[in-house]
């Protein structure tokens, strides 16, 4: 299976490289040393034979000479060497066993046509024969073989071959990793930068400096198509914001005109209806327009540096009292966040937004005689605000949408509302550098967690209660 990844995918062609390149080179040298050895072999043998019969042709009638001549001058047994002399078929000298006991002469054959040809392996020996012709046209055969020692190295050779090769194969496949990551250090750091872009900090750009050329020109096209995400999405806020505040007077007008007209007397009994479905639809539109231009204002929040501190505790508790009747209109319980004030810098106005929203959002979505539960609580350096109910659920393919804007899941949850208003609150909490997550089942019940950094105050404060702590566990 080929990987994916384009790192894995050209390390593993590279190993593959590797591997046919190693095995040729194995292949190459074992066969370009087996044909040297050969030659080598053969030229000793073809020596010492042309050297036997010098020694051995004046005394081919007389085989006692010739062996006491063969074991003082070659020493066949003690050098694990093959002589055999044979005079017209007749075998009249042979050496012993070697000494080492590599190999028995009775194992080697007396008729060796193909070492008459060049030399022939048997077993361990190497065989080379040669045939002369003596005094009395009498027709001479003289055998030399030697131990393939040769062979034995051949055989250590090709096995430290296979055992070195896939260790440098390795190492070379650990060095090609790191060549390549060094590499495609560039691309990863503009990945990471392209991941974390945001509008909340529209002019971040990817980093080009320094990179290789090819890749510094995919990172200049990268942020040259920001710079038209950016405009176009300045472009469309600019638009969202202006339509907004223009649809806002007109439908105030409206409004108020059909609100004068319903508090008439003796109106017809359809008209009535009427005036008043067109209420419920302007103050819906109303709402819209409200949602639309608050989200427009989110950009006065980001790139902000200067907040007021805002204690989550006090305000959750004060949005609680100022919910209470659509609380009660359902039979709601709610229960209420306790323990120490948790700080965060902030805006004061859009962070009860974010706390109205949410509990809003349980309330429509919980069955009347449900529960709400609202933790606030620190997790190191972060302020956590968790709103989870006992409502319909949310199913988990919708969980990465939920905030997206206009995004509705499905009409079995009312048709109230634009779908604006988790879009406002992701808005809030990414402008105050924190985020909102879901948690939900379905027919189970949902859960909200709002993330947001704590002031530097509380940071100070929770790492001082921490060494206090600590410190009393130490004196206990």
């Amino acid at each position: 299976m080929i990987p994916r990844s384009l790192t894995s995918r050209l390390i593993f062609l590279y190993c593959i490289i590797l591997l046919l390149l190693g095995g040729a080179f194995l292949g190459s040298t074992v066969l370009s040393f087996r044909h040297y050895a050969r030659q080598v072999i053969t030229n000793i043998l073809a020596v010492r034979t042309l050297d036997i019969w010098r020694v051995a042709q004046d005394e081919i009638s007389r085989p006692d000479r010739i062996k006491s001549i063969m074991e003082r001058r070659f020493s066949p047994e003690s050098q694990d060497r093959f002589i055999r002399i044979q005079v017209d078929g007749k075998t009249v000298y042979q050496s012993g066993e070697p000494l080492s006991g590599y190999f028995s002469p009775r194992d080697i054959p007396p008729t060796l046509p193909e070492a008459e040809k060049g030399v022939q392996p048997l077993g361990d020996v190497t065989v080379y024969a040669k045939s002369f012709t003596g005094r009395g046209n009498r027709k001479v055969v003289i055998q030399t073989g030697q131990f393939q020692y040769a062979r034995t190295v051949e055989e250590q050779l090709t096995k430290s071959l296979l055992i070195g090769l896939p260790i440098l194969l390795l190492m070379a496949a650990i060095a090609g990793y790191l060549v390549m990551r060094r590499a495609l250090t560039p691309v990863e750091s503009m990945i990471s930068a392209a991941e974390s872009y945001t509008f909340n900090d529209p002019h971040k750009r990817l980093p080009t400096t320094g990179n290789e050329p090819r890749i510094e020109a995919l990172g200049q096209a990268l942020n040259r198509m920001l710079d038209r995400l950016d405009s176009a999405y300045s472009h469309v806020n600019r638009f969202t914001s202006d339509a907004a505040h223009e649809l806002r007077t007109p439908l105030t007008i409206i409004r108020g005109e059909l609100e004068l007209i319903a508090r008439q007397e003796k109106l017809p009994p359809d008209v009535d209806d009427a005036i008043r479905t067109v209420l419920e639809e302007m103050t819906r539109l109303s709402d819209l327009v409200d949602n639309l231009i608050n989200l427009s204002r989110m950009d006065s929040l980001w790139g902000k540096t200067a907040h007021d501190t805002v204690d989550l505790l006090d305000l959750s508790l004060e949005t609680i009292d100022q919910m209470h009747l659509l609380l009660e209109e359902k039979d709601i319980t709610v229960t209420r966040p306790k323990g120490p004030a948790v700080q965060v810098p902030g805006d004061r106005g859009r962070l009860k937004q974010v706390l109205v929203n949410l509990l809003n959002n349980a309330i429509k979505y919980t069955a009347p005689g449900g529960q709400i539960e609202i933790q606030i609580f620190t997790e190191g350096t972060k302020a956590v605000v968790t709103v989870e109910d006992t409502g319909m659920g949310i199913d988990p393919k919708h969980h990465q949408r939920v905030f997206d804007r206009f995004y509705r899941v499905s009409p079995d949850r009312g048709a109230d509302g634009a779908g604006l208003g988790l879009a406002i609150v992701k808005s809030i909490c990414q402008a105050h550098g924190g985020t909102v997550s879901v948690r939900s089942v379905p027919s189970v019940g949902s859960c909200f967690v709002v993330e947001i950094p704590l002031s530097t105050a509380a940071i100070s404060s929770s790492s001082a209660s921490t060494a206090d702590s600590r410190r009393l566990q130490t004196v206990s």
